[in-house]
């Protein structure tokens, strides 16, 4: 995957209003709603900033509920185990965080580069 450069399309509006869609897709599904200003520029913050307390309630609450989230999200089991080694807290839950805005964007920018689908 690092021959796709994600670095590049950071800015891409539909690869970013993609992301943020499918982000707020997967928490509606399981009852949370994550909401999006369409502001590129913020996106990432705005996001981070209601996935992470999300996932802290949803890992302390439900954990059937929480596994089943990041399996949909296709969140690498390996790099969460090593998440929940390494952190602890709030710095757990934000590193968590920013796995799945990054396993969200690298599936959107996947789906534009590869199958030319839009979301």
């Amino acid at each position: 995957m690092s021959d796709l450069q994600p670095e590049k399309y950071r800015h891409d509006l539909e690869v970013v209003r993609n992301t943020a869609s499918q982000i707020i897709k997967d928490f509606d599904m399981i009852g949370v709603t994550i909401t999006f200003s369409g502001n590129p520029d913020t996106a990432y913050k705005e996001l981070l900033l209601q996935v992470t307390p999300a996932l802290a309630e949803i890992y302390k609450k439900n954990q059937t509920t929480f596994r089943a989230l990041l399996y949909r999200i296709d969140v690498d089991e390996m790099k969460f185990k090593n998440l929940e080694r390494s952190f602890k807290g709030d710095e757990f839950y934000n590193k968590l965080a920013e796995l799945v805005i990054e396993r969200e964007f690298l599936k959107m920018l996947i789906r534009k580069l590869f199958t030319g689908q839009n979301g």
